[in-house]
């Protein structure tokens, strides 16, 4: 309660501060969740064009912003989405030492976890982020207990259609829970779920393209991100304003050629032209490679410098966390270093940008709260 409170207070400040967040054009999300309400249609995601249906976002966050809109109206949405993702944020804080329980049976490595988060949080009420988080984090917790599995089930399938990517760190949960034998039986029924939860998008986007879609974001950034005037992160991109210029959310011509080939055959078009510029040009692809990954990491100082820093802080105390992790055989080790390792992989090789970074950061909180409770309990 206390972590929760305290996280409250930042979010509050920001609530009083004289700028909004407003739901302006180039948030896809809220394009979408517009043309919801206006048209009845999930599409439209680069307004005010018009190019029908997507799959350009997953589709929870846009309903639940269309829900919003529906009841609030503008420009009263925008605060209520404001509100929902301070209190949101909160929750990830208070969240945090239940899952130093479930790491390393004390909850004091997440009492630090929920501190360092309080410092890198961020509002961003356009996109799912902070509802990633903390579904996330309520999955890994509630799967651990004897009746919650039908829940983490649903949960892991409703992330998964907020953001895919998600299904990545739920099975490699699922493996640290069979790993450390906290997996209940009915695990199986867990996986079945999460499924079951995409089988209305997937119905529903072949219905549209007659092929099985997931999302179709990818190639419009791959080849936004990699191409002759591209730069390695946003905030460097607006010195040239070359990812908007070859971006669907700026680009006029890119929207007329999304209209004449479709979504499916436009994404497939931009990931063989990306795969095309580095092929020619490897040296150069070779070094943004090498800069998102720093950046990833250490992501740059752009519109919040301040919660840039605090995660250069976080990322450089979980190495000597997970180092203690490993060497006191903590089993979650093997999930931190997976996670790591995996997830990131995709955005090496597209434009960095510090909200990518988010989902992932909890792993990273836990070894630094981890430790600093060595630290503060001198060394034991």
């Amino acid at each position: 309660m206390a972590l929760f409170l305290g996280a409250l207070v930042p979010g509050l400040y920001t609530w009083f501060r004289p700028q909004g967040f407003g739901f302006g054009h180039g948030f896809e999300m809220v394009a979408i969740a517009k043309s919801l309400v206006a048209q009845g249609t999930f599409g439209n995601p680069f307004e005010p064009a018009i190019t029908g249906p997507t799959a350009e976002q997953p589709p929870l966050y846009p309903l639940f912003l269309a829900a919003l809109i529906k009841i609030f109206h503008e420009p009263m949405c925008g605060a209520a989405a404001l509100l929902a993702n301070i209190v949101v944020n909160a929750l990830i804080a208070a969240l945090l030492p239940r899952l130093a329980k479930i790491f390393y049976g004390d909850a004091l490595p997440g009492i630090f976890a929920g501190i360092l988060w309080i410092f890198a949080m961020r509002l961003m009420p356009q996109w799912d982020t902070s509802f990633t988080i903390a579904g996330l984090l309520l999955f890994g917790w509630i799967s651990t207990r004897k009746r919650g599995v039908l829940a983490a089930g649903l949960i892991a399938g409703l992330l998964s259609l907020m953001n895919p990517a998600c299904l990545l760190l739920a099975a490699a949960w699922t493996a640290y829970l069979v790993v450390s034998r906290r997996i209940p039986r009915s695990g199986a029924a867990m996986v079945l779920i999460a499924l079951l939860c995409n089988v209305p998008w997937l119905m529903r986007n072949y219905s549209i393209w007659h092929t099985l879609v997931v999302r179709t974001n990818f190639g419009t950034t791959f080849y936004s991100s990699n191409n002759d005037c591209a730069q390695a992160s946003l905030a460097r991109d607006g010195r040239n304003g070359c990812f908007q210029k070859t971006n669907l959310v700026e680009s006029a011509t890119e929207i007329g050629l999304l209209q004449s080939l479709g979504e499916v055959q436009y994404e497939r078009r931009r990931v063989q032209d990306g795969l095309a510029w580095v092929r020619t040009h490897p040296q150069r692809f070779r070094q943004l490679t090498l800069a998102r990954i720093a950046q990833f990491w250490f992501p740059e100082p752009d519109q919040s410098p301040f919660t840039v820093y605090a995660i250069w802080v976080i990322t450089l105390l979980s190495i000597p966390g997970i180092v203690l992790m490993a060497r006191r055989r903590e089993t979650a080790t093997w999930f931190v270093l997976v996670v790591w390792l995996v997830y990131p992989l995709t955005y090496y090789i597209v434009i960095s940008c510090d909200r990518y970074r988010y989902p992932i950061l909890w792993t990273s909180l836990l070894p630094a709260g981890y430790w600093l409770t060595r630290f503060c309990r001198g060394g034991k």
